[in-house]
């Protein structure tokens, strides 16, 4: 199956999208913290970690084979 570029930028850039706004969700509803900008950086930070070390362990695994 042939993708193109395109088409994976669109994917992985709504794949962050989803997962910031997971974790945004998630850190509001288990920490009482007013300020919703630095849960917005937690968020964001947490997500790109999470996709970056997903991406890492896609591409170790796909290379073995």
């Amino acid at each position: 199956m042939v993708t193109s570029p395109k088409v994976m930028q669109l994917v992985e850039s709504l794949l962050r999208i989803i997962l910031t706004i997971v974790f945004f969700y998630a850190l509001k509803e288990l920490l009482d913290v007013e300020n919703d900008l630095l849960l917005a950086f937690f968020s964001v930070l947490c997500a790109f970690v999470l996709f970056r070390g997903l991406v890492l362990g896609f591409n170790k695994i796909t290379a073995k084979k």
